[in-house]
């Protein structure tokens, strides 16, 4: 429905008032916002595929959820056509016409087979009467090939009947169509504490919708358990997302733990109520982890900020990383000994200011603090960010790793490993893996697999200076089937067990980190 609103000339020139810009000369006709109304009386109805696939650890393309057409009393509803599951606006149909009166809706797989879902699947909904002039948007949720009632594949028929937004505003109706078991799922608008709607899962909030201000800039989300680090998922808009006096629903889907940005990925599907604009799919704010790599002085536990908002603590020497969410686009980041003064004057500068660089929306990023405290230069303390892109292979049976050098005191290095003997001692055989990564780089962020060889029980690793053969640093370690970073750290040529150098495996990325620390004994 259409929203107007008079003008009162208020604003200064150029502004959204007065003499200038977008407010005109004030006192005219009053601004019209939103869709027309709507007087066609025959009902209109539209399909949203948002299933998610059965095996969560996958690729895309691997037991991908089917294509689903829909129906309406048994007969595929004309001018709808198939249309697959996705975080895509190709998952939303455009609306059709239909027939008032009793109707049973049904969504069915194509005859062809079910998408590697298994067999064809068809979803069906309690009948209905659909009257004269309704809207539907109608979404099939849940995952194929469960019989669980709390995740089997539904239709949630969603009768459109939005409050009419002012053009100051606009109208959302959440639902809630994501992997994760624990529920409720909670929406928040731009980082306020009250909660716009709390869903159980693969269920709608209420028709009406919730009234928000055009100027919504975020959506974050929160669940209970297994939602991310952090526990919420922060969605930042793209401009002009959102149309003043428009109604949207805005469907919470994906693996919310996911570390690749693809397809199955964790994001928001926003789609216009009322007509066939586009849907908008709004990936999750950047999650950022950082690691310690500086030895003492410099000091330890830090505080990471974000200008003056600190968003991590508990930053420590070679342990598992902290985490945070930022916003997409470049942050300036500090790093903070605290002190007595809780972010005031007792705390110390350790890194003051400096800008990320951009960071991307659905993407995982590692920092590391670098370097030594009182040195110049490459060695001087410094904060550096990688973006973690692992590679997820069709069948993930053998570890994957990925290796930063921040050892500054270490050359280039090959991290790779031994061959073993029958009684589980080294042997004398080293295959490099990963080759020349200098001090403060990275290999490719993919990562490649890095399976040692396990001989009764024991596996050997190995880190090799470039260009020699026999100051091959080992370790005994089991490296399980995860996706790492092995980062190098410590004082290449110390003794001592508190600063010599290590190598520590960081895992669980999307999730609360992991890291195991193995010291790297002079050969």
């Amino acid at each position: 429905m259409r929203s107007t609103r008079a003008m009162s000339g208020a604003g200064g020139a150029g502004g959204t008032g007065g003499t200038g810009g977008a407010g005109g000369t004030g006192g005219g006709d009053p601004e019209e916002c939103g869709l027309p109304p709507d007087t066609d009386p025959e009902p209109k109805v539209r399909f949203i595929n948002s299933l998610l696939p059965n095996r969560a650890s996958t690729p895309v393309g691997i037991g991908d959820p089917p294509a689903l057409r829909l129906y309406m009393n048994g007969a595929p509803v004309p001018d709808i056509e198939a249309v697959s599951s996705g975080m895509v606006a190709a998952s939303v149909t455009r609306y059709a016409s239909v027939t008032a009166g009793a109707i049973t809706f049904s969504a069915r797989s194509d005859d062809e087979g079910s998408g590697g879902a298994g067999d064809a699947l068809t979803i069906s909904a309690d009948p209905m009467t659909v009257a004269a002039g309704t809207r539907y948007t109608i979404v099939a949720v849940g995952i194929p090939g469960t019989t669980d009632a709390t995740t089997a594949p539904r239709l949630i028929i969603a009768e459109e009947k939005f409050t009419t937004p002012s053009c100051t505003e606009v109208a959302l109706r959440f639902v809630n169509a994501d992997s994760n078991i624990f529920n409720p799922k909670s929406f928040y608008i731009d980082r306020s504490t009250t909660t716009a709607a709390a869903l159980d899962g693969f269920s709608a909030s209420a028709p009406e919708g919730v009234l928000v201000p055009l100027s919504t800039r975020s959506i974050t989300v929160t669940a209970p358990r297994n939602f991310g680090p952090t526990g919420q998922a922060p969605f930042s808009l793209p401009a002009a997302s959102l149309v003043a006096g428009r109604s949207y629903f805005v469907i919470e889907t994906g693996q919310p733990t996911r570390v690749l940005d693809d397809a199955r990925a964790h994001g928001l599907l926003v789609v216009p109520a009322g007509d066939d604009s586009p849907a908008v799919f709004v990936k999750r704010d950047p999650l950022v982890y950082f690691f310690h790599a500086s030895l003492p002085p410099t000091p330890s536990p830090l505080e990471v900020y974000s200008g003056t908002e600190r968003i991590a603590i508990n930053l420590r020497y070679a342990q598992a990383p902290t985490y945070t969410d930022l916003p997409p686009g470049e942050s300036t980041l500090s790093l903070v000994a605290p002190g007595a003064g809780e972010g005031g004057s007792g705390d110390t500068v350790v890194v003051g200011a400096q800008r990320t660089g951009p960071l991307e929306p659905g993407a995982i990023y590692l920092g590391g603090l670098l370097g030594t405290t009182g040195e110049t230069g490459e060695k001087a303390l410094r904060l550096k960010l990688w973006k973690v892109q692992p590679d997820l292979p069709g069948t993930f049976t053998t570890p994957r790793v990925m290796v930063i050098n921040a050892s500054a005191t270490a050359p280039s290095v090959d991290l790779g490993h031994w061959s073993v003997n029958t009684d589980g001692t080294r042997g004398d055989t080293f295959t490099p893996v990963l080759t020349d990564v200098a001090y403060a780089s990275a290999s490719a962020s993919t990562g490649v697999e890095f399976a040692p060889p396990r001989v009764a029980g024991q596996q050997w690793v190995g880190v090799r200076p470039v260009g020699s053969a026999d100051a091959i640093r080992s370790v005994s370690a089991t490296v399980q089937t995860f996706w790492f970073t092995a980062v190098l750290l410590g004082d290449w040529g110390s003794s001592d067990p508190v600063s010599s150098a290590q190598i520590m495996f960081i895992r669980n990325f999307g999730t609360a980190p992991a890291a195991s620390q193995f010291p790297l004994p002079s050969p």
